[in-house]
């Protein structure tokens, strides 16, 4: 009879933890099959739930590989639907615990464009800067050099410099 109670309460604490690491990737996959299915997707309300199971995840499991990328993707939600502070804390939580994860330099384009959705050019040019310094190997240092020369320009002003660097070698067909 003393080994009910026993079995009773390792039942309650099994159930009282929550779902299993297994249990919660399934939900996960659930949830961003269901939303990438349809047009739902970029809606700041599905971003935030899926957020929400992305940092829960991470939270639970920070040692786990897929931690760092979970939270990956739920900047990615966030700076998609515009919750740019959202994703720039993300985005620095990665880079802060997470310094070996190979997705490191994406983190830091992707918070200089962030900033730059937000209107904050200069925190934009210091992020870009700090990926081309950090990573000025990477396939996308280029590219990014030149994104730091146009940060905060209207689309106009884009135009022009990129039409009066243009070189002489294009030729229209």
């Amino acid at each position: 009879m003393k080994k009910f109670p026993l079995i009773m309460i390792l039942a309650t604490m099994l159930v009282a933890c929550g779902p299993s690491r297994e249990q919660r990737i399934e939900e996960i996959e659930d949830f961003e099959d269901s939303i990438f299915e349809s047009a739902i997707a970029a809606d700041p309300n599905t971003a935030d739930e899926l957020t929400k199971l992305y940092t829960a995840f991470a939270d639970k499991y920070p040692d786990d590989t897929l931690a760092p990328q979970y939270l990956l993707k739920a900047a990615e939600s966030q700076s998609n639907v515009i919750h740019t502070e959202k994703a720039i804390a993300l985005f620095d939580r990665i880079i802060n615990n997470y310094p070996d994860f190979e997705e490191i330099p994406i983190c830091y384009f992707l918070k200089g464009n962030a900033y730059e959705l937000n209107s904050q050019y200069d925190e934009a040019k210091a992020a870009y800067q700090t990926f081309v310094e950090k990573y000025p190997d990477h396939y996308l240092a280029d590219q990014t050099r030149y994104v730091i020369s146009h940060v905060g320009m209207s689309p106009e002003e884009m135009l022009a410099d990129i039409l009066a660097n243009a070189s002489d070698t294009i030729i229209a067909q």
